[in-house]
């Protein structure tokens, strides 16, 4: 009987070293990979320009920018300007993404949000125009556009897939030896 516990301590402390290992976190928004603040408080013509990016680091196929803008006078929020985002490749061919900025995609209502879908990796210019009653503004900045990364997609379903099957293996070895060594006879079939 002291066996069987022994062999149950055991299997618990592995799974429980195995829970306690500790693993990268991604935060998860519109984008996926995390935010990151590229601009704060930029001057755009009459305009003061806060824009966000996810996910971070930027990757091919999907670049989700978030765009606050408020009057550079009076430090008030602006919501009915018209907002455009203009990604340009600049480390070659690729055509130029133009996509109208909304509130209705921004996780905050009185910003704006545009995704593009950034078709090659490299350096991208993203231009940021704005339209409103106060004028005219607009602001760049550059931006290293990465591959995607299809390692992580398989890191972060076959890692813990890989665990369970490890677990299961362990489980049907303790029960085939806990089996061979009890004593029964053939009688209590």
């Amino acid at each position: 009987m002291t066996r069987r516990r022994l062999r149950s301590a055991i299997c618990l402390i592995i799974l429980g070293l195995m829970l306690s290992i500790p693993s990268s976190a991604l935060g998860e928004g519109p984008g996926t990979g995390g935010r990151l603040i590229r601009l704060e408080d930029e001057p755009a013509g009459p305009y003061l320009l806060r824009v966000v990016s996810s996910p971070s680091p930027p990757r091919v196929g999907s670049l989700y920018l978030e765009v606050r803008v408020t009057e550079a006078s009076s430090g008030r929020e602006i919501t009915d300007a018209t907002v455009w985002t203009m990604a340009t490749f600049v480390d070659g061919e690729a055509p130029p993404l133009v996509v109208e900025a909304v509130h209705a995609i921004a996780p905050i209502p009185t910003e704006y949000a545009s995704h593009l879908p950034v078709s090659r990796s490299g350096v991208w210019q993203v231009t940021i125009t704005v339209d409103g009653t106060p004028g005219h503004g607009e602001t760049s900045l550059l931006l290293q556009i990465l591959e995607t990364s299809s390692i992580s997609a398989y890191l972060s379903v076959g890692l813990p897939l890989a665990g369970l099957a490890a677990l299961g293996l362990i489980f049907i070895f303790l029960q085939r030896s806990y089996a061979k060594s009890s004593p029964r006879s053939s009688d209590d079939v």
